[in-house]
């Protein structure tokens, strides 16, 4: 029996609160690190599902970062022998090798506190850097991994001295969300950085009328950071939710984060149907309960991520080879509406 996007939502976040509930300790001070303060929509996804999970405990981090500004001197002024909770996402591994770095550095400075990971995917390509975060890990000994998919496990338990546990994103914390109304008939939400998969023949699907190609939107304006920040404060002030500067801080980065979304949300809505390379295209497009197809990326991360937890078993969602192949199927599912709809 196929299952509804709201199914596929509930389950998974049950699933959530079952890997966190004994792990993830809300009753005192900790800390979130590594806030995705870039156009990356998906990473923005994840942080709001952090952060809803956090709220229906009504708790919220005592202290939040970004990498290039984190403050070790801050963050224990603010958690004392709290927990450090480190960002979910896609970049457990060398792709991105900052986040590497930030993450050894983090395990070597506070060994033996509780650290936890929130759900990622592993991908390396260099065994030496294998190595190294694995050195980490054994030396600080209070680390907890939680991944997204079984592939992910697999390598983690084979190389890591750590507990490790299988965990769904966290953006499905965010719950289902209202769409808007389309505009075109199509969108190929397309990635265009390093973890784009095989070359997409796009054009089959740009022949068609009312069609639209887009990315994650790159641009921000200039003044993104001081606007949001000011309306992180006003939003605050309204509500009486306000503080010093770490409080201010986690204000306008769920601020930022939240714009981002959604613009995300406004992209995915833009047309009738969607074929997406982006896991949290399709991730976002379950929680609009949005018709589409799923491409994979270069290392396999979005079917990995699907098989792990069915995400593409119901009406919705299909993961698919090829555009071709996705512009079948999206037909054959809007004959079958208007079929059922006479």
């Amino acid at each position: 029996m196929q299952e509804t996007s709201a199914a596929t939502i509930k389950r998974l976040q049950g699933v959530i609160h079952d890997n966190l509930a004994d792990l993830v300790d809300l009753s005192g001070r900790y800390a979130l690190l590594d806030f995705p303060n870039h156009y990356n929509i998906g990473d923005s996804a994840i942080w709001l599902g952090e952060l809803a999970y956090f709220d229906r405990v009504k708790s919220k981090p005592s202290f939040v970062s970004e990498i290039p500004t984190h403050s070790d001197d801050r963050m224990l002024s603010a958690i004392g022998d709290g927990q450090i909770l480190l960002h979910g996402g896609g970049n457990f591994g060398d792709i991105w090798p900052g986040f590497r770095e930030f993450r050894e550095h983090i395990l070597g400075k506070y060994p033996g506190r509780p650290v936890i990971q929130m759900p990622q995917t592993i991908h390396f390509k260099s065994q030496e850097n294998v190595d190294s975060t694995a050195r980490a890990i054994e030396k600080h000994g209070n680390y907890k991994l939680l991944v997204r998919d079984k592939k992910s496990f697999e390598f983690a338990k084979k190389w890591f001295q750590c507990e490790v546990r299988l965990c769904p994103d966290m953006a499905f914390w965010i719950g289902p969300v209202k769409r808007l109304a389309p505009s075109h008939d199509l969108l190929l939400n397309l990635r265009a950085d390093q973890e784009v998969g095989a070359a997409h023949d796009t054009s089959r699907a740009t022949a068609r009328p009312n069609v639209i190609v887009a990315d994650w939107p790159e641009h921000e304006e200039a003044e993104f950071q001081k606007r949001t920040k000011r309306i992180a404060i006003i939003k605050g002030l309204l509500r009486g939710d306000v503080g010093g500067r770490a409080k201010m801080t986690e204000l306008a980065y769920r601020e930022r984060a939240q714009q981002r979304f959604d613009r995300g949300v406004r992209l995915l809505s833009s047309a009738r149907q969607v074929i997406t390379d982006r896991m949290h295209g399709h991730i976002m497009s379950l929680l609009l309960d949005a018709d589409h197809c799923v491409l994979d990326n270069s290392y396999g991360k979005t079917s990995t991520f699907i098989d792990a937890w069915q995400t593409a078993n119901g009406d919705r969602a299909a993961l698919v080879a090829n555009i071709d192949e996705a512009l079948n199927v999206l037909d054959q599912r809007t004959a079958l509406s208007r079929a059922t709809a006479i």
